[in-house]
């Protein structure tokens, strides 16, 4: 399992936002398509309505190179949008019935 942190663009280059709008559909379509190794995902805000500054994934994948060869072939990294990423591996301690319960909360939604 792999957690992927993204660096993007948008608080060197605010007016890039429009190209992230422009993109989104494409991004979430090919999220869905790798819902199998992408298992989550999500944008990161200092504040719920701020301005995305990056985001995390899980991947469940074999290896980092084929982590590496997903993240390349997303929408927002082909477009630039993705300042840059940092692939770790990730050795779940716990999972608790909380965050089972807050999982399914936010599908709800």
């Amino acid at each position: 399992m792999f957690i992927v942190q993204f660096e993007d663009v948008y608080a060197q280059q605010p007016g890039r936002l429009s190209e992230r709008a422009e993109h989104m559909n494409a991004h979430l379509a090919f999220l869905d398509d790798h819902g199998d190794l992408v298992v989550a995902a999500g944008a990161l805000r200092a504040s719920a309505d701020g301005v995305p500054t990056g985001g995390i994934w899980i991947v469940a994948a074999d290896s980092k190179v084929a982590v590496e060869e997903i993240i390349q072939s997303d929408p927002f990294w082909k477009a630039g949008l993705r300042k840059s990423f940092r692939v770790s591996y990730w050795a779940k301690a716990c999972w608790s019935p909380g965050f089972t319960d807050c999982m399914t909360a936010i599908g709800e939604n």
